[in-house]
């Protein structure tokens, strides 16, 4: 379930409710699991478990909102061989596609893929080769089977790592640019029109 945040500004307007206008569509994408712990967090504050003990209404769109999604979210797994970030990495998602440990990390210097397609993966965690075809554009002519068996392994073990072997707060640390860059990782150009 990519979501996607944006920043958002105030409008000039006449009233005193100013509306909101996005300003950055897409400025980051969201794993599942992600989203997961951020509707846990808002489910806890309208419930009182978040620590204040304060327990309040929620709005009804809101309501159903919530329950839906923490239900799918939480309930549907979409591969039950590989265990889900959920089980393995409960509070640190960022883990696995961030720092050393980050299967970014452990697949970039040999494959070229696109934001879109490491998001699918982390999300999807295929185990076979038809399921990683899915994910991946165009596999076919980027991809022999060979490097997608490897692209396979390396996603088990990145997937199968205890977070217990993975030292606190890898996630925040510098790391050196990876010289294969991310398709689709650039700033978008656009072309500008003349007048006529």
């Amino acid at each position: 379930m990519p979501c996607r945040t944006n920043s958002r500004k105030p409008l000039k307007s006449n009233r005193r409710t100013p509306g909101l206008q996005i300003t950055n569509p897409q400025s980051a994408l969201l794993s599942n699991h992600e989203v997961l712990l951020h509707l846990q967090e808002q489910e806890a504050e309208y419930t009182g478990t978040d620590g204040t003990g304060r327990k309040r209404e929620k709005p009804a769109g809101l309501k159903d909102c919530l329950r839906d999604t923490l239900e799918y979210l939480s309930a549907h797994d979409h591969n039950c061989t590989l265990a889900s970030p959920t089980q393995k990495h409960p509070s640190r998602p960022t883990t696995l596609y961030k720092g050393p440990h980050s299967l970014f990390r452990a697949l970039a210097p040999h494959y070229r893929l696109n934001k879109a397609e490491f998001l699918q993966l982390y999300n999807l965690r295929p185990t076979t080769e038809v399921e990683l075809q899915v994910v991946l554009e165009e596999y076919h002519t980027r991809f022999t089977d060979a490097q997608l068996a490897h692209m396979l392994e390396v996603i088990r073990q990145v997937f199968e790592e205890d977070e217990s072997s993975i030292p606190d707060g890898v996630e925040d640390l510098h790391m050196e640019k990876v010289a294969n860059k991310l398709e689709g990782a650039g700033a978008t150009r656009r072309v500008k029109r003349r007048a006529v």
